[in-house]
Order: C-alpha cells, then sequence, then structure tokens
C-alpha cells in the first residue's frame, strides 16, 4: 500500500520541521511544493467544499475546517491557530489574500508562539491602510499624487475633489485587489457613488474609511518586487507592467515591462528600496506605482506586504524561488542570494483568464469547460427539479451498477422531440411538479408535454402537445402542475451539454450527466445544438394525449408477473390481494423509486438463507427497470435512476409501454396494477411506436381491467426450467418484464460454482454465439440478467436459443479458469460517516430495531462471536471475492469472503436507509458492499474505505477508461487503516491512489 505522509526529508536538519498553509488553490499548491522540496512538513487546512482541491493531496498533511465558507474557515484566525497547535507546526504562510495582510491574524500567531511568515504586524499595520501608507512614502520622499485625508462626508469630499481637479478616484484605504473603488468624472458622480463605495469598503473589509486621489487616465500601472531582511538591507527585484485591466483585475503582468526606459525603471527601483529600506521592510512585497504616459512620471499607490499573485515572473527571470526565501528568512536564515541578487534574464508574462457569460454581462461563470456559442436559454428559476434527460438515457452499464436515466415518462419525452422535428434521443428538459422560467436568446420552437402545468410565453397563455415557435429574447414560464407530475420541454435542435458514457442524462445521485450532473439553477446557460431535420409537424391527433387520472380516479398499469412469485417466495393468496389492492404513492418517491402503501406480504419462506434473515432477500441479482421490488415488506417501484443488482424479491414488472405512467404518478396517487402477457405487452408497445412515428391513432384502447385475469391460475413466472443433473444444476428461465428474462442456477444457496456457470454462459452468448436482439448481459451471484429487444426477438425465440446456449457449456467438471485481480484497499472500522449513517436512520426512519443502536455490535451477536473485535478480525482476515457490480449503485461490489469461515450473516435494513456515504462498507446477508456514492441502502455498516467510483477516471488506478474500480472475480482484502479518513478519501480523489492491485488467476 502507497503511503500518504512520504517527505523527501533532506540529510540536514530542516530550519523549520512544520510549517501550515494558511490558504488554498494556487499559491497553497505552490507553496506545498516550496516546502517539500526544503524538507519541511506541510500542513493544508480545507473547508468542506474544498475537500477535494488539488491544494489537499498537495500537502503533506491536512485539517479539515468546519465550514464551507470562507468567513467559516479560511478567515478564521482562531481556528487557522488551533489547528496549527495542533498539529505541532512552528510557523504560518499565508500566501496572499484570506489572512496574509491581516494585523490581528500576525499579532496572534506571534502571541501563539507561532512564526507569521511575511512582514512584521507592524509593517502590515504601516502599509494597510492607504491614508496611513501615503505618510510613510512622503516620509521615504516618494512621489506622490494629490490626494485627501480621509473623508467625513460627501461634503468634504465635494470640496476636497474641488481641490484635486476631476477626474478623481475615490478609493477604500483598506482596500485590494481593485475592489470598493470608483472613478468619478464629476461632482454629480461623486455624489452619486459616495455611499456605495463606503458600504462596499465596510462590508468587505470592515473599515468605510475612502479617501480620493487624482485619476490620471493615460497611465501604466507598474509594480516594483521587494525583498528586504527586516534589519534594513532591501532589494528590489526588477518591475513588473500590469496595466493591462478589467474591472480593475490585472489580466497581464509582463516582466520586464516593455517601452519604459532604463532611467524611469531606475529611479522605479531606487524609490521602492527608499521606502523599505525607511521601515526595514522584512519579507516580500510589492511597491506599486501609477505612470503618467504625458508626462513621463511615476506616483506612489500603495504596498502589498504580502506575495503577488504574480510572483512567478519574477522568479522567472531571476531563477529563484521566493517562497524559499521567506521561509528561509522567517527561521533566521536569510537566502544568501539576498545579499547578492541576481542579474534578471529574459521576459516572463503571466495571464489571467477570465470565466464569464457575455450574456449575463460578463458575470462570473464557472463549472466544467466544455464550450460557448451564443444559442442559448437562461435559467431564471429552476422550479422544483428540473434536469436534461435524454432517450433512451445511459444504456449498456447495467452490470457495473449504472442506471440508464433518462425521462421518467418517455412517451411524453419523446413526443416532444416529435413535436419539434427531433430525432427522439435529442436531449430535452424534465421538470417536475413546478415548471422553470426561461428566457430564450435565440429564435426557435419548442414543444411542451407531460404534466399539465399553466405555460406562459411573455404574458401569454401558450398549448401544450403542440410545437410553439419563440422569438429571441421572450421568457417562458411554467407554473405548478395541475394534472400529472412531469412536464417535458423540448427545443429544436436539443440541448447541447456533454456526453457522459453514451448519454447526456442527468443522474444527480451520481452527480454526472446534463447539466454539470446537477438539477438546473438560476443562471445556468443551456446552449442549444443544431437540428439536422427540416419538417415540424404542425399538430397532432388528440387519441395521443394520455388521460391523467383524476383525485377521484386510479392509474391502471400493467405488469407481466415475474421474476419472483408464488409459491416460492409469496402466498399465492397475497398474488391475488397485490392484484385487487388499490395502492397509494408514498410521499418519500422520486427518480430513484416510488414506495407504495398497501398490505404487508405473506410470505411463503420464514427467511432468505445465506441471502439474509427476512423472506424478501434473495442472493443478488440485477433488476430490470419497472420492477416492483419488495425491501423488506416495503414494494417499491425501481424507476430511471434506481439501482440494478440487489438482495430483495420482485414479484411483477411493469410492461415497457406501461412505464410512462410511472414518471407521471404524484404522492398520494391511487394505482392498480393489472397482470397481462408478452404478446400483450409487446402488441402495446408496437403500438405506441407505430403512434410515435406517425403521430396518429391506429388502434381503439382496450381496458386493462379487460386484457387482465387472474395472475395466480393463469399467468407463471417461470417460463422453461432444466431439472438437475450430473453434470448441471438446476436452471431456472424468469420472466422478468417484456424486456428481461433472469436465468437463475442451482438451489436458493451460495455455490461459487453457480457463479462460474454464469460466467462461461456469458461468453457463450457474448463471444461465441450472440443473439441477435440480445442487448446486455448483467450478472448476479447465481443469476444471469438477459436484457433485450423483444421487437426484434420474441421471448418464445429467446428461450430457445438460451437453451441452446446451455447445451453448448461445458460440464460443471470441466476446469474453468477466469481472470482475477488482488486488490488491497484501506478499512476504518466505524468511522463517523458510518455512525452519521445510522444515526440519520434512526431520527428520520426507524428508532428501534434489532440492528440498532450499532451495527457491528448487531453483526457480533447474531453471528455468536464472543466480542466486537472477533468481527473486526474476521472482516480483516477475509479475501472477497466479487460476484457482481452494482449492489445498490455505481461499481459497488456484492462481494462473499472465499473462505466460509469468514462469512458473517446479517440481516437487512428493512426498512432501507435513505442515505448512505461513498465509500462505506457493509455486509448483508453473507455478501459485502462498498457504496460507490452517497446512497440509499440496507447493509448493516462496519466502516468506509476507498470511493470504489470516479466519474471523471483522473486516476490511473481506475483501468481501460472506466470509471468503476473493481472488475468480476477480484480479489478484495480489507488492511486497517488509522489514519483520519476524510484524508484517505481525499487522495483517493486526486491522482494518488493508495489501494495495491495484483494480478491473478482463480
Amino acid at each position: 500500500m502507497g503511503q500518504v505522509d512520504n517527505l523527501s526529508v533532506s540529510s540536514n536538519e530542516p530550519m523549520f520541521k512544520s510549517v501550515l498553509i494558511a490558504n488554498r488553490g494556487e499559491i497553497a499548491v505552490r507553496i506545498a511544493r516550496t516546502l517539500r522540496s526544503m524538507g519541511i512538513r506541510s500542513v493544508a487546512i480545507y473547508s468542506e467544499v474544498d475537500r477535494y482541491s488539488a491544494h489537499v493531496t498537495a500537502a503533506d498533511s491536512a485539517v479539515a475546517l468546519k465550514g464551507n465558507t470562507p468567513a467559516e474557515t479560511y478567515l478564521r484566525g482562531d481556528l487557522i491557530i488551533a489547528t496549527a497547535k495542533s498539529q505541532n507546526v512552528e510557523a504560518i504562510i499565508p500566501g496572499y489574500g484570506f489572512l496574509s495582510e491581516n494585523v490581528d491574524f500576525a499579532v496572534q500567531c506571534e502571541a501563539a508562539g507561532i512564526c507569521f511568515i511575511g512582514p512584521t504586524p507592524e509593517q502590515l499595520r504601516q502599509f494597510g491602510l492607504k491614508h496611513i501608507a501615503y505618510e510613510a512614502a512622503a516620509n521615504a520622499d516618494l512621489p506622490l499624487l494629490p490626494h485627501s485625508e480621509l473623508l467625513a462626508d460627501v461634503e468634504e469630499a465635494k470640496l476636497k475633489a474641488q481641490t484635486i481637479g476631476y477626474p478623481v478616484m475615490l478609493k477604500s484605504t483598506a482596500g485590494s485587489g481593485g475592489m470598493a473603488m470608483e472613478r468619478c468624472n464629476d461632482e454629480n458622480h461623486l455624489v452619486d457613488v459616495f455611499s456605495k463605495v463606503k458600504r462596499a469598503a465596510a462590508k468587505l473589509y470592515s473599515d468605510d474609511g475612502v479617501y480620493l486621489e487624482h485619476c490620471i487616465d493615460d497611465a501604466r500601472h507598474i509594480e516594483v518586487q521587494i525583498f528586504g531582511d527586516g534589519h534594513g538591507h532591501v532589494i528590489a527585484l526588477n518591475e513588473r507592467d500590469c496595466s493591462l485591466q478589467r474591472r480593475h483585475q490585472k489580466i497581464v503582468e509582463e516582466t520586464p515591462p516593455p517601452n519604459l526606459s532604463d532611467n524611469v525603471r531606475a529611479r522605479l527601483r531606487d524609490a521602492a528600496i527608499r521606502l523599505g529600506t525607511s521601515v526595514k521592510y522584512r519579507s516580500a512585497g510589492t511597491v506599486e506605482f501609477v505612470y503618467d504616459r504625458t508626462c513621463n512620471e511615476f506616483y506612489f499607490l500603495e504596498v502589498n506586504c504580502r506575495l503577488q499573485v504574480e510572483h512567478p515572473v519574477t522568479e522567472a527571470t531571476h531563477g529563484i524561488d521566493l517562497i524559499e526565501w521567506m521561509v528561509s528568512l522567517a527561521a533566521e536564515e536569510p537566502p544568501r542570494a539576498l545579499y547578492s541578487p541576481p542579474t534578471p534574464e529574459g521576459v516572463a508574462i503571466e495571464v489571467r483568464i477570465c470565466s464569464e457569460d457575455p450574456l449575463r454581462n460578463f458575470h462570473p461563470s464557472s463549472g466544467t469547460l466544455s464550450q460557448y456559442q451564443p444559442n442559448a436559454v437562461e435559467v431564471l428559476t429552476a422550479g422544483t427539479y428540473t434536469t436534461i434527460q435524454d432517450y433512451p438515457g445511459r444504456v449498456g452499464h447495467w452490470d457495473a451498477g449504472v442506471p440508464p436515466s433518462g425521462p421518467m415518462d418517455d412517451y411524453a419525452f419523446r413526443l416532444a422531440n416529435r413535436l419539434v422535428g427531433n430525432a427522439e434521443n435529442a436531449a430535452g428538459l424534465e421538470c417536475t411538479l413546478v415548471g422553470p422560467s426561461l428566457r430564450f436568446h435565440i429564435s426557435t420552437i419548442i414543444a411542451i408535454t407531460g404534466a399539465t402545468m399553466n405555460a406562459v410565453l411573455d404574458g401569454t397563455s401558450v398549448d401544450s402537445w403542440k410545437p410553439i415557435p419563440v422569438q429571441a429574447g421572450q421568457i417562458l414560464k411554467l407554473e405548478r402542475s395541475t394534472s400529472g407530475c412531469r412536464t417535458y420541454i423540448a427545443v429544436r435542435g436539443g440541448f447541447d451539454v456533454p456526453i457522459y458514457l453514451d448519454s447526456r442524462s442527468t443522474f444527480v445521485l451520481g452527480k454526472f450527466g446534463g447539466y454539470a450532473g446537477r438539477i438546473l439553477k438560476s443562471g445556468d446557460m443551456l446552449f442549444i445544438d443544431k437540428c439536422i431535420s427540416d419538417s415540424i409537424p404542425s399538430s397532432i391527433s388528440d387519441a395521443l394525449i394520455p388521460h391523467y387520472p383524476a383525485e377521484d380516479e386510479e392509474w391502471q398499469v400493467g405488469v407481466l408477473y415475474g421474476p419472483h412469485g408464488a409459491p416460492d417466495f409469496f402466498m399465492s393468496d397475497y398474488i391475488d390481494q397485490f392484484f385487487a389492492t388499490i395502492w397509494q404513492v408514498h410521499h418519500n418517491s422520486n427518480r430513484l423509486g416510488v414506495r407504495l402503501l398497501g398490505p404487508k406480504p405473506t410470505w411463503s419462506r420464514s427467511n432468505g438463507g445465506e441471502a439474509g434473515l427476512h423472506p424478501s432477500n434473495i442472493h443478488d441479482c440485477e433488476y430490470a427497470v419497472g420492477s416492483i421490488n419488495f425491501t423488506g415488506d416495503t414494494p417499491i417501484i425501481l424507476t430511471q435512476d434506481g439501482p440494478s443488482l440487489g438482495g430483495f424479491v420482485c414479484p411483477v414488472t411493469i410492461a415497457k409501454a406501461e412505464l410512462w405512467k410511472i414518471g407521471q404518478m404524484k404522492p398520494n396517487d391511487r394505482i392498480r396494477f393489472f397482470p397481462i402477457t408478452f404478446d400483450q405487452a409487446l402488441t402495446m408497445e408496437h403500438d405506441q411506436d407505430k403512434s410515435l412515428a406517425t403521430l396518429t391513432s391506429s388502434t381503439t384502447y382496450i381496458p386493462l381491467s379487460l386484457l387482465s385475469s387472474s395472475a395466480s391460475t393463469t399467468f407463471e413466472c417461470i417460463l422453461a426450467q432444466l431439472p438437475e443433473t450430473a453434470t448441471r444444476p438446476t436452471v431456472v428461465y424468469r420472466q422478468a418484464g417484456d424486456h428481461y428474462i433472469l436465468i437463475e442456477y442451482g438451489a436458493m444457496q451460495l455455490d461459487l460454482r453457480y457463479r462460474f456457470r454464469v460466467h462461461l454462459l456469458m461468453e457463450e452468448l457474448r463471444d461465441h454465439h450472440p443473439v441477435n436482439g440480445i442487448l446486455e448481459l448483467a450478472p448476479g451471484v447465481r443469476s444471469l440478467q438477459i436484457r433485450y429487444d423483444s421487437r426484434v426477438i420474441h421471448q418464445q425465440q429467446l428461450i430457445v436459443a438460451l437453451l441452446a446456449a446451455e447445451d453448448r457449456l461445458p460440464t460443471e467438471e470441466s476446469d474453468i479458469c477466469v481472470k482475477s485481480r488482488i486488490v488491497h484497499l484501506p478499512l476504518a472500522i466505524e468511522d463517523s460517516a458510518t455512525l452519521d449513517a445510522v444515526k440519520r436512520y434512526r431520527e428520520t426512519v426507524k428508532e428501534s430495531a434489532p440492528w440498532l443502536p450499532n451495527n457491528v455490535d448487531f453483526i457480533q451477536r447474531i453471528n455468536g462471536l464472543p466480542s466486537r473485535d472477533d468481527v473486526r478480525r474476521i472482516v480483516f482476515d477475509a479475501s472477497y471475492l466479487v460476484l457482481g457490480l452494482g449492489d445498490v449503485y455505481l461499481g459497488a461490489p456484492c462481494a462473499v469472503p472465499i473462505d466460509p469461515r469468514h462469512r458473517l450473516l446479517t440481516s437487512k435494513y428493512n426498512p432501507a436507509r435513505t442515505f448512505t456515504a461513498e465509500g462505506t462498507v457493509g455486509i448483508g446477508g453473507v455478501y459485502m458492499c462498498i457504496y460507490g456514492m452517497d446512497s440509499p441502502g440496507g447493509y448493516q455498516l462496519i466502516g468506509r474505505t476507498l470511493p470504489i467510483w470516479n466519474t471523471f477516471v483522473n486516476n490511473t488506478a481506475f483501468e481501460d477508461g472506466h470509471p468503476w474500480l473493481l472488475r468480476f472475480f477480484d480479489q478484495s482484502f480489507f488492511i486497517a487503516y488509522k489514519l483520519l479518513l476524510n484524508r484517505i478519501l481525499i487522495i483517493a480523489h486526486s491522482n494518488i491512489f493508495i489501494a495495491q492491485i495484483n494480478t491473478s488467476q482463480l
């Protein structure tokens, strides 16, 4: 296992052993690099939102400060000093910004016995306020612009401005970075902005003092880098030109300044040295001047008593490291070059890149850089839950736990795209309950379908289910839905967002896809792609517009029986009751799943055996989208963002052509399920496809109640079955909707031979004899899910092909060799996030249960172990074999100890948790899982390890460009790790990985 704290220690004892960096971002990374080269341990600090920032992993260790905003963290000198003490650091270096020029902080550091790497507190005080700095400059005989003292009020400002002469600059005495300042052309302008500048100064610097200074319009901004030893020796390290500015922010820094005479440059350096010498300046600083090009004269502006953002250009031309100089001087070992400075060579330029949005008056626009083009839609208000989706979504990665996402109501979504002339896979908006307000910056055509929301375009109501012309500048507003749950907005060309894993759909829980992997927010800019179609239908048949039930009506949904029914799992009477019940939608329903309220199930067995202690538990298998999944006694419809692999039974699966109805259900809606046959489901899908293609309805609607009959007598879950033989286990082919078949091997028990046979069948169908129409193969513990296109291959034809494939497999006695890797992962038992998840469950879901208040205690108790330490010992002794991926989500392994003595048997949460932290390790049944992201879950929690999902694959441990770490048949070992787990997680998100992976064979 790689090391986290790996220092390159020099042979000589370092001047400081440890230094805390009181900053973040680029400067903190740069300081950490210098400290490491000096053999000094660096300690970083970070806020919660910065936990994965580069500076956290660049340092040798990092400490979290509670809070998210700078005011809560990086500006809290007391917290920083307390952290420094706890880390036994000898010095603090502040970089630039934040507390770098804060007098009180410097004083507090010295009072705490910690060296402040920078100027003295007195120098910070002397140059921190510009009106006081003017006095020091005058005493050193530096040229000054006509200026005022601090102004008492606007009347005094008017008088002083008349004396100085317009134009004038009204400036904060405590200001920096070009903020809290305003150029005034005349008295009216001065009066208008006086209060504004004072308020800004008070807000930004806690000091509303302002003064006036004559403004030179034809000017250059020249600054001189100085460095002093604190005893009167000061040198000037060339000049920098920072005249090219925007909004008073420096854009380009260049040294040496072009087109500046040697005489002027020498005078600038001499003036800077005089000022620094007069106060016995210590450490790095910058003396700034304004240069009047009309008369070739310069004037003092201010002193920055810190390192500047642009310091690298000086370092580049002098071949020095100013941070190393600052640290050495602070340790009372001034650099030799300070007394014999190098001669500068060459030219260096630094450029600031600004991320701004021209459509919003160049407002700052941060995020992942993709592209910019003016054909955009601006989000004014985002609505309740608005995301970008495409159809059919992110299919093809079900075996790794990646949900398809995509529209919850694909019928309305596809129809909206047809109305504007798009291909059905063009990206559109899904709006839940309350819609957004959008400003269009380009003329286009849109369509609104799905749930009924009052839609207003520039104050005029517009109709849904038809094309709507929109002119550039118009605003579309969608209000609360009055019927249905989700409304869709298609725009001609579709929304142009990056494709991730073959789709533009948003998976909010996984934080990828769509717009920055999240719901939309006010201020977002959605770019529109080019449309390749010229035809736009003008109307559609009213028969295509679906009816959404009123409050006194119920949804009728067609389902296929299976994969898990009676009598294997449920009592037959309960299946009848299931179809006779009018279910109610629970308020805790969303894109992950729709919870149902209704009668408690009656089970035909008392428990799930090795799969878990509850009768709903089974050995993990892949779920079908649209399955009704019993997590314990609670039925949940698994929807577009639902989990792929899990260990709970599913008695019915919603037909593909009926799934759109689930997307329109809202809390308290009522549902009744009707069983239908595969052929009925196939006919419904063909009719739906034809309607979308022709925009007409050519079929007569038949109520589901007439299509349906008694499930327990007419319908069967099992499509085919092969008996056990001397060379083959039992094989059961279960119906899982009209697009899935679930194949199960052997008895309902854990037998690794079954998983190897699943592997052989996958190879047979994927590599040796592919079957046209099969779209995806996803393995479970003793099962293989086949996802297929029933419009290409009929269910019965597929069964014939699968039976033939089974006959071609080797016998059980044959040797099987599979690729395997050995993966070592650090594990912190019962870290804070693990315990917090259990606490949250007790507070929000269920206060008491056998596994509460402590999951490890529960595991110990039900396994008859003498102590909690035995649970820990077994977990660390075990070698876990990965049998499936996506156990809940995103590459999460379903793994079992190879040695049966290491198999701890547990039940699962009932009902499931609503939150589990990324990287949490849990045990359910005899299986181990690592949660790939913050998500719901049901396993008993024991600790936390590294993330096993890396969205942008910026870590070399993630092979073949896949964002999931583990592979089928990996052997995972846990290693006890004492370092703070937050540090492990931060490092794992960077390109420093501490998982050791070796290749082997099974």
